[in-house]
This record gives structure tokens, C-alpha cells and sequence, in this order.
């Protein structure tokens, strides 16, 4: 593949480059507006070169149209970073008239809906006039919200496109407050979503309903007809939920053990619709229409329903970023088989990825879109050079050598990238896409067919109790494929620059399969032996690492203790490492630092190990003396301040104590106060600690 014979890539490139720029970097509106005006000003130029036949032109013109792209990508990535929301608004319980802009995901003690913001109201200004369908026609601020609702009986109606009236304390999305832990505020920033609030029973009423997108709600219409038919057929349980999850995209539903055990079996991608579900629609459309090949003017009529077909089960399961490539490539096919021209599945690749990108830039940070991509690039790449190393005489034999090439084809390109954010990889990944997604085939055949013979008596009982089986199936084999000895190396910990290393040796190792280049060998075998190097030079910076660290975590205290790699966790509330509040909180950041050791509670009046020493509330530990301060902490009189010196008070569940008596009594020389405290505590120790000049640190303002 040859770079030049696509120029495509040429736009794509420098397009992605001012993605990337405008991500992790923050421009002002005027400056977009600025690039705005440079960049029609570079095409413009390129144009004007066009018809300049000097050669030494060329590459000002190609200069000129990298950095229009560049300066394209990034005003229109950062048109997605400024929402309009004034500044009052945020001042205090305000009132607000809000569109629903997702179907609301019942929670355990709440309802998260995901709402656009139409209009902010002064509450002195409110009147019977301004609460009503009409507001939103007179929209005065542009962000979306994260309401979370008290659960009743209102709450289950509620539907995408209602119109709200929304009385809520909103609070801007915080940044993560303990190391490695999931940056919620990222994630939502590239959905739009900077704000959240809790919305208690009777703090919103629905004034109406007017869907931003007509077909967005006439989708999930169709997704809640369909569901509803499978229900009607006798479909239920983990059955159901493992069919809307393949069929038509929803996983709100599914059990997260059976969930975790389809990832552990290396199928998770079975869970969401992808091109193999698109594909399977495409043959079906395809096949039910080859009796309009034979007339030239059917043959349009065919692309159309075929490509109306494709793009309409899109919209229906949601328009994941795996489908809309997808359907895209499988559009461009369409097309191209209708006009009697082959189709380069690298431009299809190229030019799916260009045109979603610029409909939205921020699914480049898209998990989905991302695994998609590269998926298709490993089974190009590398599923010819596989399936020609063996050749089955037997048709059957040669399907399953076919699946087995493509499915570690697909592990090659997504590996790197699947390790990197989930850490684990499952080791019998052959054995369960040869199985479990030939029986996938299968269900989303028999899935299809249940649809519209669901009305005849009798047939549809005997397809309900065969699709049923068959799922019953999957799942067992999952379930042994997961309970097989080492069926998932966990915690592995990947840096983003071994990630980049082993993509370079794989990308090199692929250059190889097709052209022999001496340089291209030495070039893959240097990369990887810094990759392999990488690991043991981590192993040795983390080995000497001495670490104190308080947690951040609400109404808990959890204290960690790492003198080389070996820890303690002192905690009121945490218990062993398959707590909750361990997996959210702590399991991401021990893995990358390779922590090994034991949880003990924090009450516990004598505790000893080689580094760390614990009497009562004093805690020995490098050199350093800490105290635990608590809620109901005493200190005796006639105590010797120069004997109980402390290098760092630790302030935990609101200590009563006032801070001048405990500085006469002990003096300390920084203060830490975490999650157990309550503001009005955490302000009286800081603004104590201010005006003495004493290091005062809350959890709670750390930004990781």
C-alpha cells in the first residue's frame, strides 16, 4: 500500500493533527474564528495554484492545503468545547427549561437523564407564560446537563424529546481526585456535557415534548416496537438482554458478570452492533433484491433501498461509531457494485473515517471507533498473508481456517490498544471467535427471521424456543471458556508509549509480509527490544518509589502506605480488594504502580511491619510521624508538646477539637483532610492553617 495512490490520506492526516491540537489544547473562540478565515484563505491559495504550471509551486500549494485541514480540524473541534451557559446561572439554585437528549437509564437510587439545555430563568422572572412548549423556540444558552432524578412514578414515562422544567443546583463536572483513576470529566467534555445535578421528587415538571431530531425518536420508537416483539414472542432473562444487545444495540440491560464474561472470552465486540451485524443486513437486503439486477433502472432503485435498509438499522441501534463505519464501507460497496466498479476496501477505510470525522471530530477519542478501525486494518493487512499459509481441501474446514484467520488478523490490529485500556487480554481468543461467533451468526439469522413471522400462530413459539436454545448455548460457552485454567492475563499495565512501540513493530512486521527491506528489519527488531526494555526500566523506577497518598473518597478514609511496591491500606470502610470502593477508587492506580499488600482497618490500635508503624493514632512511616485527628478524638492535659511533634495531621469524619488547641497541644506541620470531612470543617482547618502559614491540603481540590 503506497501512501500517494490514496489522497484521501493527504486530507486526513493533517485533518486528524488539528484534532489532536485542538483536544489538548484550548482556543479561545476569536482564535477559531481567526483559522476560520486562514484556512478559507490556504484554499483559496491552493486553488489559485492550480493553474500555475511551474513545478516549485507544488509544494506550496501542498503546504497550503495540510495547513487548511489542520486549522479546520481545529475550529471545528473546538466548536464542540464552548457551550453558552452565563455565569449567573451557575450561582445557585436556578430554574431551567431542558430537552431530554437520550432515552433516561434508570440507576439504583436515581434516573440519569442527559438533557440539552434550552433555557436558563430568573426566578423573579418566572410566570405562567415562560414555563411552557413554546421556550423552546426561544433558546438562550447552547450545553448539555447530567440530571440525575429521584425515582417515582413520573420518572418511568419520561422519553427522548420531552421538554422539562427543571428546578436544580447544578455543579460542574469535577476532574478526577485520586491518581489513574477514570477521568469522568473528559469523557463527558467530548460528549458536550459539563455540568450535573441532582433533581429531587417534585423538583421537575414535563411541559412537553418536541424532539431535536425527528429521526433520532422515531428510531428509538422502532428499537422499543422491536423489543416489544421479541417480549410479545416469549422472549426473557439474560436471553433478551443478549439479543438486544447483539440485534439492536441495547446493553443498558445486561448483567454485568455475564458482560464481564464475554470480555474475559475475548467476544465482548458481539455484545455491540458492528460490521459483522451490517453485513449480515447487507446480504439479506442484497439477496431479497437480486431479481432488480436484470433492468438498469431497478438496479437504482435497488442501491437506494439497499443503502435505506443499511442507514435506517443504523439509526435504530443507536449510531455507534462501529456501525456508522460500517455502514459507510458498506454503502460505498453498494454503490460500487451497482456501477460494475471494485471497490479499494483502504479508500472505503479512509474516506468512512474522513467523513465521520468531520460530522464529529471527538470520535477519534471514541474506544468504539478507534477498536473498529484498527479491527478492519489488521484483517486487511494481515488475513491474506494468514489464510494463504494453509489451504483446507474441505469447504467446512476452510470457513473455520477463514474465521481463525480473520479473528487473529482482528487481535493483531486491536491488542495494543485493547491492553492499554482494559489490561487484560484473553488468551483463548481463538478458541471462542470459532465457536461462540459462528453461533452469533446464527442467532442474529434467527433474530432477523423471528421479526416478521412474529404474527403467525404458532411458528414464532417453536422460533422463540430455537433462538432461546441457541443463545443458551452462547452463553454456556462462555462460561467454560471463561472458567478454563488462565483464560485472561489481567493487570497488565501499558504505558501510551508501549502501546505506540508495539504498533510500531507490528506495522513493521507487516511491511515485511509484503516487501523485504533489510532496514525495515533491523528498524522493527530495534523497536522491539525498546519495548521490551520499557518494562524492566518501569520495573526499577517503581521499585524505589516511597509513597504516601490519602483517597479521595466520600464520607470514607483510606490511607496508602507503598515502600517499594509493598502497601498497606488503612480504611474504615474499604475490606478487601473486590470492594466496590477498591475497583472504582484504588485497582487502577495499584496496577500501574504494581502494588502488592494488604488492607487494614484504620481503628486498629497495633499494627507493625518492617516499614510501618502503628500505635493508637500515631502512624510511623519514612521517617515521618503522622496523627489521626477523628470526630471524637481527646487530647489529655499536661501532654508535652515537645515530645509529640508531628510532621502531618490527619484530619478525618469532622474532628471537634479547634485548631488552636490542637496546634498548643501538638504542633504539626501540614495538614491533609480528605473525603470523610464535611465543608464546613475542611474551611475552618484552612483558613486556620492560611493565617499560620501551615501546608493545608483537601483531597477533594486535587486534580489528577
Amino acid at each position: 500500500m503506497k501512501i500517494e495512490n490514496y489522497p484521501i490520506v493527504k486530507l486526513l492526516l493533517p485533518y486528524v493533527v488539528g484534532i489532536l491540537i485542538a483536544y489538548f489544547g484550548d482556543f479561545p473562540d476569536r482564535v477559531c474564528r481567526t483559522l476560520w478565515w486562514v484556512s478559507v484563505a490556504s484554499f483559496l491559495l491552493v486553488v489559485a495554484l492550480t493553474f500555475v504550471k511551474a513545478y516549485r509551486w507544488r509544494v506550496v500549494q501542498t503546504i497550503g492545503m495540510c495547513a487548511a485541514f489542520v486549522m479546520v480540524g481545529i475550529a471545528l473541534t473546538n466548536s464542540h468545547f464552548h457551550p453558552k451557559i452565563p455565569d449567573e446561572a451557575m450561582e445557585a439554585n436556578a430554574d431551567w427549561i431542558v430537552r431530554v437528549a437520550a432515552e433516561p437509564t434508570p440507576r439504583e437510587k436515581s434516573v440519569k437523564v442527559e438533557a440539552e439545555m434550552l433555557q436558563f430563568l430568573d426566578r423573579k422572572a418566572i410566570n405562567e407564560q415562560a414555563v411552557d412548549e413554546k421556550a423552546v423556540d426561544r433558546k438562550s444558552i447552547d450545553g448539555k446537563v447530567l440530571l440525575y432524578l429521584q425515582p417515582s412514578a413520573s420518572t418511568d414515562s419520561l422519553r427522548y424529546g420531552d421538554l422539562l422544567f427543571v428546578h436544580a443546583d447544578l455543579s460542574r463536572i469535577a476532574p478526577p481526585c485520586n491518581p489513574d483513576a477514570f477521568d469522568n470529566q473528559r469523557y463527558m467534555r467530548r460528549r458536550g456535557i459539563y455540568y450535573s445535578g441532582f433533581v429531587r421528587e417534585g423538583g421537575w415538571q414535563c411541559i412537553g415534548h418536541r424532539p431535536a431530531n425527528r429521526l433520532k425518536f422515531l428510531a428509538q420508537q422502532a428499537r422499543n416496537r422491536l423489543t416489544d416483539i421479541y417480549i410479545h414472542a416469549g422472549m426473557s432473562g439474560d436471553e433478551l438482554d443478549i439479543l438486544k444487545a447483539i440485534l439492536l444495540g441495547d446493553d443498558d440491560t445486561l448483567d454485568p458478570e455475564l458482560k464481564a464474561s464475554y470480555s474475559s472470552a475475548g467476544v465482548s465486540h458481539i455484545l455491540c452492533v458492528s460490521g459483522m451485524h451490517v453485513g449480515i443486513i447487507f446480504m439479506i437486503v442484497n439477496f431479497l433484491l437480486k431479481p432488480l439486477d436484470y433492468f438498469r433502472t431497478s438496479r437504482i432503485l435497488k442501491i437506494v433501498l439497499v443503502m435505506l435498509v443499511i442507514w435506517l438499522y443504523a439509526h435504530i441501534t443507536g449510531l455507534a461509531p462501529s456501525v456508522t463505519r460500517s455502514a459507510t464501507m458498506f454503502t460505498f460497496v453498494a454503490v460500487g457494485q451497482q456501477l460494475r466498479r471494485n471497490t479499494n476496501v483502504f479508500h472505503s477505510l479512509f474516506a468512512s473515517a474522513f467523513i465521520l470525522l468531520v460530522i464529529n471530530p471527538l470520535l477519534l477519542f471514541e474506544v468504539s471507533f478507534q477498536l473498529s478501525y484498527l479491527a478492519v486494518a489488521g484483517i486487511v493487512l494481515f488475513q491474506p498473508k494468514l489464510a494463504a499459509v494453509y489451504h483446507c481441501r474441505t469447504r467446512i474446514g476452510n470457513y473455520f481456517w477463514e474465521l481463525l484467520t480473520v479473528s487473529v488478523a482482528a487481535q493483531l490490529g486491536t491488542s495494543p490498544i485493547s491492553i492499554y485500556y482494559f489490561a487484560q487480554f484473553p488468551n483463548y481468543f481463538m478458541l471462542s471467535n470459532l465457536s461462540v461467533i459462528a453461533l452469533s451468526f446464527v442467532v442474529i439469522i434467527t433474530g432477523v427471521a423471528l421479526l416478521p413471522i412474529s404474527f403467525i400462530p404458532l411458528i414464532p413459539k417453536y422460533l422463540t424456543w430455537l433462538l432461546t436454545m441457541e443463545i443458551r448455548i452462547m452463553n454456556t460457552l462462555i462460561t467454560f471458556i471463561e472458567g478454563l485454567p488462565h483464560s485472561v492475563t489481567e493487570n497488565i499495565d501499558f504505558h501510551v508509549v508501549q502501546m505506540w512501540l508495539l504498533y510500531g513493530v507490528i506495522g513493521g512486521i507487516c511491511y515485511l509480509l509484503y516487501r523485504r527491506n533489510r532496514r525495515v528489519f533491523w528498524a522493527t527488531g530495534m523497536l522491539f527490544t525498546l519495548f521490551c526494555v520499557s518494562f524492566g526500566v518501569k520495573k526499577l523506577v517503581l521499585a524505589r518509589e516511597t509513597v504516601f497518598l490519602a483517597y479521595h473518597v466520600r464520607k470514607c478514609s483510606v490511607l496508602e502506605f507503598n515502600w517499594h511496591g509493598q502497601t498497606v491500606w488503612l480504611s474504615d470502610s474499604l475490606r478487601n480488594e473486590d470492594d466496590k470502593l477498591y475497583q472504582y477508587n484504588i485497582r487502577n492506580h495499584a496496577r500501574k504502580h504494581r502494588l502488592h499488600g494488604r488492607v487494614v482497618p484504620i481503628d486498629t490500635v497495633a499494627f507493625d511491619t518492617p516499614f510501618l508503624c502503628k500505635r493508637g493514632n500515631f502512624i510511623q512511616f519514612d521517617g515521618r510521624t503522622y496523627y489521626l485527628l477523628t470526630h471524637k478524638e481527646k487530647l489529655w492535659e499536661g501532654l508535652c508538646c515537645d515530645t509529640l511533634r508531628v510532621d502531618c495531621l490527619l484530619l478525618r469524619q469532622n474532628p471537634r477539637l479547634p485548631p488552636e488547641e490542637m496546634m498548643a497541644l501538638m504542633p504539626f506541620r501540614e495538614v491533609i483532610a480528605d473525603g470523610s470531612n464535611t465543608p464546613f470543617y475542611v474551611e475552618k482547618w484552612r483558613d486556620f492553617c492560611h493565617e499560620y502559614g501551615i501546608p493545608f491540603t483537601f483531597t477533594g481540590d486535587r486534580k489528577f
